[in-house]
C-alpha cells in the first residue's frame, strides 16, 4: 500500500479499545436502481466474509438516505428519461467532474444540457410519476422537498418567485448537503474501518463528509463498467479497483492507488461450468445453437429482440432472461408453446453463469456488470440497445477488444447469423472474451479492502491514548 494511499483526516472514527486483533468492519455503499451495482456489492460482501469470517459487513443503499416515496419516484423519473430520451441523458452524462463541482461548490448556473434535462425530469414529474402523499419517518420532510424543487426548477408546472439561479442553485446544493448529513450520521453510528462504494454518487457523498466533516475512514471505489466516469474522481478517495488494466479514465498520476482488479463477480463466475453442464443443469438441448438475451435487472428490451430473432435460424435455440419485468415474462412465456421448444423462457436467476455459459452468443444491454459476466464465462456480446452513458465505456470496450459489438436493432439478425454461420469465427470471438475477462474480481477486491481496514485500525489505535 502507498504512502499517499495510507494518509488519512485528521479525526478518526472514534471506537472502543478491545484486547488482540479486532474484526474488520467495512460498510459498502451502492445504489439499486438497477441490479448491477448492489450485484458487485453483494461479491465483495460474501469474498470479504470468505477471507475474514468474523468482519463486519453492512450495506447502505444511496435510496435509503430519503423517504421511500420520494426515492421511488426519484428512481421512476430517472428510468423514464433515460428510456425515452436517451440522446439527452447521453449529453447529461458526458458532464464531466469539474462541471459537477463546480455546480455544487461554486456559483456556476447549469449547463444548458443539464437545464433541459431538469426541465424533462419536471415534465415527468407532473406527468404521472408524482409522489403519492405519505407523511411518515424517516426523512417524512422530503415529500414536501421533491415538489419544491421540481417548481424550482426553470420552465417547471409552476413559475415561483425563487425559480432563478441566485435561490435554485443554493436549494440543490442545500438538498445535496442534507443527504451527506444523512450519509455521515449513518456511518458514524456503524464506525467502520474502511468504506468501498460500487456506484459513483454515495461515493461522492462520502467524499463531501470527509473533506468538510472531518470523517477519517478509508474509501475504496469500485466502478463497476468498462470506463471512469469524472464525478467518480473524488478528493477524499484513497484506492480505485477498475474493471481492466486497458480501460481510461482514474489518473495513474492520481494520489489514490489504482489496482486492477476486474470487476466484482459472484463465487460462481470463479470456475463456472463447462457448457455441456450449463446445459444439462437447465435442462436444455446438449447439440443446438444457443442465442440467450439479456435484458438486465429490470429485463429491458428482451421482448423486443425475441421478437426479431425468432424468425431467423429454426437450428437455434432462443433463450429469455426477463430479470425482475414479470409482465414481460408473462407474455414471452404464454408464447414458448407456439415455437416447438426453440423458446425458453426465465425470470431473474441468481445462476447467471450457467445462462451464459450454455449458450454459443449472448445479446444483451451493455451494462458493466454484464459485460464482466459474459467475458468472464468466455462469450462474445452483441450489445442491441444501449442507454448510453456508461453503457457507452463497455460498448467501446467490446469492439476494442473484438469480443462484442454494438448493433443496430435492424442488423442484429443478420449479425446473429453471421456468427453463428462460421464456427471459426465463434470460436475465436469466445476464446478471445475468455482471455480478456477476470473472473476474480471479488476476491482482489475484498483484499485491498482488508489491507485498508488493518492499516486504518493499526493508525487509529496509535492515535489513542493508552
Amino acid at each position: 500500500m502507498s504512502a499517499e494511499a495510507r494518509t488519512l483526516s485528521a479525526r478518526p472514527i472514534a471506537r472502543p479499545r478491545t484486547a488482540g486483533a479486532v474484526a474488520p468492519r467495512v460498510l459498502l455503499l451502492t445504489s439499486k436502481l438497477g441490479a448491477g451495482h448492489s450485484r458487485a456489492a453483494e461479491a465483495i460482501e460474501l469474498a470479504i466474509l470468505a477471507r475474514a469470517p468474523a468482519a463486519q459487513v453492512r450495506t447502505l443503499d444511496l435510496w435509503s438516505l430519503m423517504h421511500a416515496n420520494v426515492a421511488d419516484t426519484v428512481r421512476q423519473t430517472y428510468l423514464r428519461l433515460v428510456q425515452e430520451h436517451p440522446d439527452l441523458y447521453e449529453r447529461i452524462y458526458q458532464l464531466d467532474e469539474r462541471t459537477w463541482r463546480r455546480i455544487f461548490d461554486g456559483d456556476e448556473a447549469p449547463p444548458p444540457q443539464l437545464t433541459e434535462g431538469l426541465k424533462r425530469i419536471t415534465a415527468i414529474f407532473a406527468d404521472g410519476a408524482g409522489l403519492v402523499p405519505h407523511v411518515g419517518r424517516p426523512y417524512a420532510l422530503d415529500c414536501a422537498l421533491l415538489p419544491l424543487l421540481c417548481s424550482a426548477i426553470p420552465g417547471g408546472a409552476r413559475t415561483l418567485p425563487w425559480n432563478d439561479a441566485r435561490v435554485r442553485l443554493p436549494l440543490l446544493k442545500w438538498i445535496w448537503a442534507r443527504l451527506a448529513r444523512r450519509l455521515e450520521r449513518r456511518v458514524r453510528v456503524f464506525r467502520p474501518d474502511v468504506v468501498i462504494g460500487t456506484q459513483m454518487i454515495p461515493a461522492a457523498l462520502l467524499s463531501t463528509v470527509k473533506a468538510r466533516r472531518r470523517l477519517a475512514v478509508p474509501s475504496i471505489g469500485v466502478p463497476t463498467d468498462f470506463g471512469v466516469h469524472d464525478f467518480w474522481l473524488q478528493p477524499g478517495t484513497d484506492a480505485y479497483c477498475v474493471a481492466h488494466a486497458a480501460i481510461p479514465g482514474v489518473p495513474r498520476s492520481s494520489a489514490a492507488q489504482v489496482l486492477t482488479t476486474g470487476v466484482p463477480l459472484m463465487p460462481g463466475f470463479v470456475q463456472p461450468p463447462t457448457p455441456s453442464e450449463a446445459r444439462l443443469a437447465l435442462g436444455l438441448d446438449p447439440v443446438r445453437p444457443i442465442v440467450l438475451v439479456l435484458g438486465g435487472g429490470l429485463g429491458l428490451g428482451v421482448a423486443a429482440v425475441a421478437e426479431q430473432l425468432l424468425p431467423k435460424r429454426p437450428d437455434a435455440d432462443l433463450v429469455l432472461v426477463t430479470g425482475n419485468n414479470r409482465p414481460a415474462h408473462i407474455a414471452l412465456g404464454s408464447r414458448a408453446a407456439e415455437h416447438a421448444g426453440r423458446l425458453h423462457v426465465f425470470g431473474w436467476t441468481a445462476r447467471m453463469e450457467y445462462f451464459i455459459r450454455a449458450a454459443d452468443i449472448v445479446v444483451g444491454k451493455p451494462g458493466g456488470l454484464t459485460v464482466a459476466e459474459v467475458l468472464a464465462c468466455g462469450r462474445p456480446l452483441l450489445a442491441a440497445r444501449s442507454l448510453g452513458g456508461q453503457e457507452g465505456f463497455n460498448a467501446r470496450f467490446l469492439e476494442q477488444h473484438d469480443v462484442g459489438r454494438l448493433v443496430p436493432e435492424e442488423e442484429l439478425p443478420a449479425c446473429v447469423d453471421a456468427w453463428l454461420g462460421s464456427g471459426v469465427r465463434l470460436e475465436r470471438l469466445k476464446q478471445c472474451a475468455w482471455a480478456v475477462g477476470i473472473r476474480d474480481g471479488a476476491a482482489k477486491v475484498a483484499e485491498v479492502a482488508l489491507d485498508y481496514a488493518h492499516a486504518f485500525e493499526v493508525d487509529t489505535a496509535n492515535r489513542e491514548p493508552a
